[in-house]
C-alpha cells in the first residue's frame, strides 16, 4: 500500500513540474488512438493468418506447431446444463464479434460520429458540444444522426446506458479528444483492464461513473491516475474492501479537484 501511495504522490508531482501547458503532451500522444487501433487490428490478423491453412499451402510444411489433436477424444456431451454452457458461450463470443473495431466506419465518419452511431445503435445515447440534448433511440428504433463525417460534430457525452458492452468494444470509442462526460454504469462486463484502457484515452474527461461495474477492483482505480482533469467519479465497492476505499481517497489526493461518491451494492447515485 505504501508503494501505491507513492505512486500517486509521484505522479502529482510531475503533473505540478510539466513544462507542458494543459497536458497538451497527453493530448497529442492520445489523438492517435484511431490509428493505434487500427495497427492493433492489423496485427491481430497477422497473427490469425500465421496459423491458418489455405488454398494451396504445401501440406508437409504445416502453419501450426501441433497440426493434430493432443488430447484424447472425449464423448460428447448432449446433457441439457452442457448445451447451455455452450448456447451462453457462442453468444458472448458473438457479442463479442460484432463489438469488433470496425476501419471503415471510423474512415468514413470520423472518431465521434463513428462512435457516436456505434453506441446509439446499442441504445446508448450521446450528446455533442454546443448542445444540450441527448441523441437516442427512439421508440421505434430511429435515430438522425449525419452519414458523412462532419467536423462540426464533436462528441462531449457519452451514456453507454448499461448495455452488454465488452473490452473488445471499447476500441470503437477511440480518438475523442473532447470527451468530457461518460457513464458505464451497470456494464457488467467492465472490468480493470477496460477501466486501463479507458483511463488511457480520454484527456479531457471531468466526470466518469462506473458504479455497477461488478469486476472493477482497486488495481483497475490505481491507472485514473492518468486523468488529472477528472472532477467527478462515482464507484460502488461491491466486495466493501478497505483496499477499494483507500483507493478513491489517494486518487483524490492525486487530483486535486476529484470527488469520489462509493457507493454500496444497490445504492443510486445522488446525480
Amino acid at each position: 500500500m505504501l508503494t501505491k501511495r507513492l505512486v500517486f504522490a509521484c505522479n502529482k508531482e510531475l503533473h505540478k513540474r510539466s513544462c507542458f501547458p494543459n497536458n497538451a503532451f497527453a493530448q497529442v500522444v492520445r489523438s492517435y488512438s484511431v490509428e493505434h487501433e487500427n495497427r492493433q487490428l492489423e496485427w491481430r490478423k497477422k497473427e490469425l493468418d500465421a496459423v491458418t491453412s489455405k488454398l494451396g499451402d504445401d501440406p508437409e510444411k504445416p502453419k501450426k506447431i501441433f497440426w493434430f489433436p493432443t488430447a484424447a477424444s472425449k464423448e460428447t456431451d448432449f446433457s441439457f446444463g452442457n448445451i447451455s454452457k455452450w448456447l451462453k458461450h457462442n453468444k458472448v463470443e458473438y457479442i463479442k464479434f460484432s463489438q469488433r473495431f470496425q476501419p471503415m466506419r471510423h474512415e468514413v465518419l470520423g472518431a465521434n460520429l463513428a462512435t457516436a452511431y456505434f453506441i446509439v445503435h446499442r441504445d446508448g445515447r450521446v450528446r455533442f458540444k454546443g448542445s444540450t440534448s441527448w441523441i437516442d433511440q427512439d421508440k421505434k428504433g430511429s435515430y438522425e444522426l449525419p452519414k458523412h463525417h462532419d467536423p462540426s460534430y464533436i462528441l462531449e457525452a457519452v451514456d453507454v446506458n448499461g448495455f452488454d458492452l465488452y473490452y473488445e468494444g471499447l476500441s470503437n470509442i477511440c480518438g475523442l479528444t473532447k470527451l468530457k462526460w461518460l457513464s458505464l454504469k451497470d456494464c457488467k462486463n467492465i472490468d480493470d483492464w477496460g477501466l486501463d484502457k479507458i483511463s488511457a484515452e480520454f484527456p479531457e474527461l471531468e466526470y466518469l461513473d462506473i458504479s455497477g461495474c461488478e469486476k472493477i477492483t482497486e488495481r483497475g482505480l490505481e491507472s485514473l491516475y492518468r486523468m488529472i482533469t477528472l472532477k467527478k467519479l462515482i464507484v460502488t465497492n461491491h466486495n466493501k474492501s478497505v483496499a477499494f476505499e483507500l483507493s478513491c481517497l489517494m486518487l483524490e489526493d492525486c487530483i486535486p479537484e476529484l470527488t469520489c461518491e462509493i457507493l454500496i451494492p444497490g445504492e443510486k447515485s445522488k446525480d
